[in-house]
């Protein structure tokens, strides 16, 4: 007999596994070459462990390979709560979403029996788990809830039955967290019956009723309206006791009612219980089933019959509203020459001809209100033509501030009492017979002025909720005129900000494009007087060396420049000089980059021209202020600016000629940088010229920069520029490369001298030796290896270094 062993059984799972359609005993047994019996002894083990699978057809065994899930991959990759139990209820294994839940770590946990766990989930399993007699029953899925963290949680648990490696048997429980949807649905539960409670509770009425007219719902509010019960009106007409004129209305309503247009509106009368019509007003909103037939249609009415009684009252308030509307589109249209408040108290005045109608506007700065308009009849004469011809327009009422929160708190008409001292003293002084009426015109809070309004004494003033209505309308109005005036001050402002802002980009463009021939100090001066006419504008260089400042360009309108050079006793400006010491400001106050006023023609001129002849100047021709300021950059000053103004007042764009001094301070930063740069080339290819040797300078990459005659005769060129931008190795014998000491000093930039010696080649392919000495230097303000050659005749031994004692060259070109 054949021993059972591991291998078959492999064998039988892989045969199994090639079939999924299924093999009986039959079809295995002549695949292995083993007798039925023992193939089936195989089969019955596999498929107590769980790893095959069996169906009989007919009086067949078909068997399959089970497809089975790891537990330890559902422990893994599940979202929900995984529990796996044995037999006896004791927990095997817990994946980390339970463990969060449970608050406690794994080696606590698995093992333990759930029956004899005090945590609040595993009670609330053990008491919703069926007893292990059950196990084998089918899936189940069962919820329960528990309380967590003083919180109550619900569950839903889907018990599976399992089998192990070793065929014992027990159960996994899959628990995944409802509490949310739990929630949901109790507060679905609670909004349906707050929406019940809501159609019940309305005070309009509400209807269902069928296609047909048939009511199916009755809130209480109607049956209320109705004197009767709810039920007694449940499979009556819609709108029992309706007026027969009115049936027409409301069967139309109904046949007008489709998918594209499901509400109508419509009105009727009824005969009410108390005996009265009353006038009704219906909404009908119609509701279709898929098939897109009328299924239902529900109304929503009220009572309108005051609204119909209120019919001359609505009359004449829709009369005010085209009114105020009319004075609002009025309002809207009216251009900005146009004199709002004369339109103003003349719309009051239209309102109720009234002796006297006027408006105040509040002057914040001073405080005052203005009086901007009045209109009236010939009874106050003493107002409206004061003296006579002409208008009082334009008189100063003072207000403190408890009477501008008086006004502000007047939100309607108030009457004055006959000895206010709140406004217009004078007005109610005058009127001696009127009663006086204010209001103040105020718009988000603010006080902007007041209108005030005359009438009879103890007569009624008529129209006044119109006339408050226009006055709160005007209020708005006049605050946006004031907006609008105030933004165009603005957006001039801009402009001029703007303007400013292209100034300075263009200067800056022309500063960066300048030619060195350009005269700058002539550029800035007419560059200052574009943006500071009315003056006249100098432009002075300094010399750090003499300490003394020169006049290098004036700007200004022709007869003015004449008239204020012919009154200080100046024939030609130009060129004069002015020593720093004699300054009356410091030489700190040149570097602050700001204007700097100073106080009179004597000390804007340096204190060269005598005083008298400054101050007749100033007399004669007028003079405003003068301003100076300073060209200073990196702590260098390179000039200033005067300017002296032909009118009383301040620089106008007195941040932009700062920033444009600014920019030109760099501007003359740069012009003198490339002068010195222009003056250190000339002067370093003197003294390369001058050398008895053959000099190369050479950039990091081996390139020559710059050679002198001796060094283009030595290689056989004509002259030095046929050398520029060539590599040295060209001309070292069979193209070799530098040294590795001149080479390592250009890759290091190493200070110190390095000699070598090098074997060149002319363009006539003669050869010649040469000692040559280098050192690293700062050539056009980049790293660079001066070198130094001399031929040597074959006697010669080792020569003295041409650079030695010569301390190295820092910059050689700027």
């Amino acid at each position: 007999m054949s021993v059972l062993d591991q291998e078959r059984m492999d064998r039988i799972k892989q045969y199994l596994k090639w079939n999924p359609r299924g093999m009986t005993i039959s079809d295995v047994s002549s695949k292995l070459h083993v007798n039925r019996n023992l193939v089936s002894k195989y089969l019955d083990m596999l498929l107590i462990s769980g790893q095959v699978d069996m169906q009989e057809i007919g009086a067949a065994k078909v068997y399959f390979l089970s497809h089975r899930v790891p537990i330890s991959a559902m422990l893994d990759f599940s979202s929900d709560m995984v529990v796996v139990l044995d037999d006896e209820n004791r927990i095997l294994k817990v994946n980390e979403p339970m463990l969060a839940a449970l608050n406690e770590d794994r080696e606590s946990v698995v093992g333990t029996g759930i029956h004899i766990s005090q945590n609040p989930i595993f009670i609330a399993l053990k008491n919703n788990l069926s007893s292990p007699e059950s196990r084998d029953a089918p899936d189940r899925i069962i919820e329960m809830r528990c309380v967590l963290q003083e919180k109550e949680r619900h569950f839903r648990v889907k018990r599976m039955p399992t089998v192990f490696e070793d065929g014992a048997r027990g159960i996994t429980l899959i628990i995944e967290d409802i509490t949310d949807q739990v929630a949901y649905q109790e507060r679905l539960r609670v909004s349906e019956a707050r929406y019940r409670g809501i159609i019940e509770d309305q005070t309009e009425f509400i209807v269902r009723c069928m296609p047909d007219g048939t009511t199916t719902f009755v809130n209480a509010a109607y049956a209320r309206y109705l004197e009767e019960r709810v039920e007694h009106l449940i499979g009556k007409p819609f709108i029992p006791g309706i007026r027969n004129e009115d049936v027409h209305a409301r069967d139309q309503a109904f046949q007008s009612l489709s998918r594209d247009h499901p509400v109508s509106t419509f009105e009727c009368r009824i005969h009410h219980s108390s005996g009265q019509i009353r006038w009704n007003t219906w909404t009908m909103r119609a509701f279709f089933d898929n098939s897109g037939h009328l299924s239902e249609c529900q109304g929503m009415g009220r009572d309108i019959t005051e609204k119909r009684e209120a019919a001359a009252k609505i009359n004449e308030y829709i009369r005010g509203m085209e009114f105020l509307s009319q004075t609002g589109m009025a309002f809207m249209d009216m251009g900005e020459d146009d004199d709002i408040y004369d339109y103003v108290v003349r719309q009051v005045y239209s309102l109720a001809p009234l002796p006297l109608v006027w408006i105040d506007i509040l002057d914040e700065p001073t405080q005052n209100l203005v009086l901007k308009s009045i209109v009236g009849d010939s009874t106050v004469p003493g107002i409206t033509e004061q003296p006579p011809g002409t208008r009082p327009t334009g008189m100063l009422f003072p207000i403190n501030k408890v009477g501008m929160t008086e006004l502000i708190q007047c939100r309607s008409l108030v009457k004055v009492p006959p000895r206010s001292r709140l406004l217009h003293r004078q007005i109610v002084e005058t009127t001696g017979g009127l009663d006086i009426y204010l209001m103040g015109l105020v718009s988000k809070g603010r006080l902007i002025g007041n209108i005030g309004v005359s009438q009879k004494r103890g007569s009624l003033l008529p129209n006044k909720d119109l006339i408050e209505a226009l006055i709160r309308q005007a209020a708005i109005a006049i605050d946006r005129r004031v907006a609008n005036d105030t933004l165009k001050e603005s957006l001039a402002r801009e402009k001029v900000q703007v303007q400013n802002l292209q100034f300075l980009s263009r200067a800056a463009m022309d500063f960066i494009e300048m030619e060195d021939s350009v005269d700058l100090y002539h550029y800035i001066a007419d560059r200052l007087y574009d943006l500071v006419p009315e003056s006249v504008i100098g432009i002075n260089s300094f010399d750090p060396e003499q300490r003394e400042f020169t006049l290098r360009a004036v700007a200004g309108e022709e007869e003015q420049t004449n008239a204020l050079w012919k009154a200080l006793g100046i024939v030609n400006p130009l060129g004069v000089s002015f020593p720093i010491s004699e300054l009356p400001l410091s030489e700190t106050d040149f570097h602050k980059g700001a204007l700097i006023e100073v106080l009179s023609p004597y000390d804007l001129c340096f204190h060269r021209i005598p005083q008298e002849r400054c101050v007749q100047a100033q007399e004669k021709l007028r003079l405003g202020r003068g301003f100076c300021m300073g060209f200073a950059c990196k702590g260098e000053i390179f000039g200033s600016i005067l300017i002296e103004l032909f009118r009383p007042g301040d620089v106008t764009n007195g941040e932009t000629v700062e920033a444009f001094a600014n920019q030109a301070s760099v501007a003359l930063l740069r012009r003198f940088a490339r002068e010195r740069n222009r003056e250190g080339r000339e002067f370093f290819r003197l003294i390369v010229e001058q050398m008895p040797y053959p000099i190369v300078i050479l950039d990091r990459d081996g390139c020559i920069l710059d050679a002198n005659k001796f060094a283009a005769t030595l290689v056989g060129c004509r002259d030095a520029a046929e050398l520029a931008g060539r590599s040295f190795c060209e001309y070292m014998e069979s193209g070799a490369d530098l040294p590795p000491g001149l080479l390592r000093c250009l890759v290091s930039y190493e200070s110190s001298d390095q000699s070598c010696r090098l074997r060149l080649r002319s363009s006539s392919k003669s050869l010649c030796d040469v000692e040559a000495w280098g050192r690293m230097v700062r050539y056009d303000r980049k790293p660079a290896l001066y070198l130094v050659l001399r031929p040597l005749s074959s006697e010669e031994g080792d020569i003295p270094s041409p650079l030695s004692g010569v301390e190295p060259v820092v910059n050689l070109r700027g």
